[in-house]
C-alpha cells in the first residue's frame, strides 16, 4: 500500500499544474504523489497532444481573465516560453453571429492593450502568403485577428511542467487506476496490479475517464443519479487529424496564424515535427453499460481506430479550410479520437466531493476542450481548494458541484449531440 500526503490520479493538466504548485507551496514534496497509468505525458491522456491553441479570446470576462494570466506565464516565463508559439490567429465569423463583437468589446472594457483588429475575407485569402487561398468563405461574413494568439507544443509543456515539480521532491507513479474503494470514511485508489494507493487528500484528474471510474462508488453509497458526478461532466471525444509534411510545405504552412473557421473547429500551423493539424467541433459520446448498471459515456479504447464515416466528415471539413492539401496528402497521417471531461456549461468542476462520506476525494476535471491553455495557473487554484482556501467567491461558484446549470456556456459548440459513429 502506497501512501501519501496528496495522491493525484492524472498527469494531464489538471494533475501536473497541482503537482507543480504544490511543489513549490508545501514543505515536504515528496509526500504528494502523481499517479498515472503511463509515464508523462500518457498517450491516451487528452492534454498530450500534437499542439493546442493559447488565447484569451473569449466571451466570458472570466475565462478572458484567466487566459490572460496564463499567457503572462507562456511568454515571461522561460521554461515556458520555449513551448510556445506566438503566431496569432484569425478568426472568421459566420453571418449572423455575435461572437466576435462580444469577444472584442470585452477586450476593450479590460483596459488591456487591444491586440486584435478586423480583416476582410479577401484578406484572409491573400495575406500569410496566400496559404489560406483557397478557404470556404460561405456562410462567413467577417472576421478578425488577434496577434497575442498562438499555440503550444503539447506534450512537451506537461512533460516539462511535471520533470520541474519531480526536481522539487514530487513522486510519479505508474499505474492503472481500475477502482475506487471506500473503507472507514477514506477513498482510496486500487490499481490494474492489485496495489492499493492511499492519499489523506485524494485528487481524480483523471479527465474523461471520471464518470466510469467513480460509477462502482457511487453505487457502493447508494448515491443516486441526480447527484452522480456523471451530471457534473460526462466524456465526449472528437476526430483530429494531422498530416506530416515536407520541409517545403512546412515553411510555406508555417506563415499562417491558428485559424479559427466560426465555430466548426481550427487549422493550427505545423509543428517542428512538420505535423500540421485540423480540429473540429462535431464531439460525440460513447454510451457504455457499466458493470455498476448504469449507462455511461466512456473514451474508446483504441483512440487510433476511426470509423469511416468519421473520416469522411473530417476530410470534407478539411478540404473546406486548405483544400490544397489533400492534393498530395489524399489522407492525413495520423488520426485520433481525443477525449476530454465536458461539463453542461463547459465550465471546470474543482471542488472537494459535496458527499460528507467522501471528504477526502476532490475533483479537477472537466477540461471541456478549452482548458489546456491554463497549464501555467490552473493546479495554483487546485491547490488551493486542497488546502481549503477560498478562490474567490466567483472562482468558487464557477468550478464547484452544481444543481444547475447556465443557459449559456464557455465553451458551446462542443457539447456532445450524438454517439460515436460505429461505421
Amino acid at each position: 500500500m502506497a501512501n501519501s500526503d496528496v495522491l493525484i490520479v492524472g498527469a494531464g493538466i489538471f494533475g501536473v499544474s497541482t503537482a507543480y504548485y504544490l511543489s513549490l507551496s508545501l514543505p515536504d514534496a515528496s509526500r504528494v504523489t502523481v499517479l498515472d497509468r503511463a509515464p508523462v505525458p500518457s498517450r491516451q491522456a487528452a492534454s498530450t497532444d500534437i499542439n493546442k491553441i493559447v488565447r484569451a479570446d473569449y466571451s466570458k470576462a472570466f475565462y478572458m481573465d484567466l487566459a490572460y494570466e496564463a499567457l503572462d506565464l507562456w511568454t515571461k516565463e522561460a521554461w515556458l516560453q520555449e513551448h510556445f508559439h506566438q503566431t496569432g490567429w484569425v478568426a472568421l465569423d459566420e453571418k449572423g453571429s455575435d461572437l466576435s463583437q462580444r469577444i472584442r468589446a470585452l477586450f476593450k472594457q479590460s483596459g488591456r492593450p487591444d491586440t486584435s483588429a478586423d480583416i476582410s475575407l479577401q484578406e484572409v485569402k491573400s495575406n500569410w502568403g496566400a496559404v489560406l487561398s483557397g478557404i470556404n468563405t460561405d456562410g462567413f461574413d467577417k472576421a478578425y485577428t488577434n496577434s497575442s494568439a498562438g499555440w503550444a507544443n503539447a506534450s512537451s509543456a506537461v512533460r516539462a511542467m511535471m520533470q520541474r515539480a519531480i526536481e522539487n521532491g514530487v513522486k510519479y507513479q505508474v499505474g492503472e487506476a481500475d477502482e475506487l474503494v471506500y473503507s472507514k470514511n477514506q477513498v482510496s485508489v486500487r490499481t490494474t496490479d492489485g496495489q492499493t494507493h492511499t492519499g489523506a487528500k485524494v485528487l481524480l484528474a483523471t479527465g474523461a475517464w471520471t464518470p466510469w471510474l467513480m460509477a462502482s462508488l457511487e453505487s457502493a453509497l447508494s448515491i443516486p443519479p441526480d447527484r452522480s458526478i456523471n451530471k457534473q461532466v460526462q466524456a465526449a471525444g472528437v476526430c483530429v487529424a494531422a498530416f506530416r509534411l515536407s520541409e517545403p510545405e512546412s515553411q510555406h504552412y508555417g506563415h499562417m496564424p491558428v485559424l479559427i473557421y466560426g465555430g466548426q473547429g481550427e487549422v493550427l500551423p505545423p509543428t517542428d515535427e512538420q505535423l500540421f493539424k485540423f480540429t473540429n467541433s462535431n464531439t460525440f459520446r460513447n454510451t457504455q453499460p457499466h458493470p455498476c448498471g448504469r449507462e455511461i459515456s466512456v473514451p474508446a479504447t483504441d483512440q487510433h481506430s476511426i470509423p469511416a464515416s468519421l473520416k469522411a466528415e473530417s476530410l470534407d471539413i478539411i478540404r473546406q479550410r486548405v483544400p490544397e492539401i489533400l492534393a498530395d496528402h489524399p489522407e492525413p497521417s495520423e488520426w485520433r479520437l481525443c477525449w476530454d471531461a465536458v461539463s453542461p456549461d463547459q465550465n471546470q468542476l474543482i471542488c472537494q466531493h459535496p458527499d460528507p462520506r467522501l471528504a477526502n476525494l476532490y475533483l479537477a476535471t472537466a477540461g471541456s476542450f478549452h482548458s489546456w491553455k491554463f497549464l501555467p495557473v490552473i493546479g495554483k487554484y487546485v491547490a488551493n481548494v486542497l488546502a481549503g482556501r477560498s478562490n474567490g467567491k466567483e472562482k468558487d461558484a464557477t468550478w464547484g458541484w452544481k444543481t444547475s446549470f447556465d443557459s449559456r456556456g464557455a465553451h458551446e459548440k462542443v457539447l456532445p449531440r450524438r454517439e460515436l459513429p460505429r461505421g
